[in-house]
This record gives C-alpha cells, structure tokens and sequence, in this order.
C-alpha cells in the first residue's frame, strides 16, 4: 500500500499533506480524525480531499480510493 501510495503521489503531483490525507483516506479513517491525527481542521482536510478529487479526476472516496490503488509501476 505505501508504494502504490508513493507511485500515487508521483503519478498524480500531490503536495505531501495531499499524500498524507490519501494515505489516511486509504487506511479507512473517517475525516474528522484524520483532522485530529494530522493537527488540522477537519475544513482543511476536506480541501485537501477536494484537490484530490481534482488531481485524480474523482468524484467520490470510493473512486479516489480506487484510482490510487490502481496505480502500478511500469514494468
């Protein structure tokens, strides 16, 4: 999961806090308490979901979830 999340964040150009929401996204927290675990507000997670979406054409959780892990390396 970290290098699909790693080859995810190359691939798609995501800020490392983009990259952490993604990683917390993928472990299945729910987003007020990936605002407490990352010192944020939950507003500010929700940006950066909403520039996620963006970055990887999703409109849903379920679909950011399912671009990320489809991600594979070349070769």
């Amino acid at each position: 999961n970290a290098a699909q999340l790693e080859q995810a964040t190359q691939l798609f150009n995501l800020s490392p806090a983009q990259a952490r929401v993604a990683g917390l996204v993928l472990a299945g927290v729910e987003l007020p308490q990936a605002a407490e675990q990352l010192g944020v507000t939950l507003n500010t997670v929700k940006t950066h979901l909403q520039r996620l979406f963006d970055k990887t054409n999703a409109r849903s959780q379920t679909a950011l979830i399912s671009k990320l892990l489809g991600v594979v390396s070349p070769g």
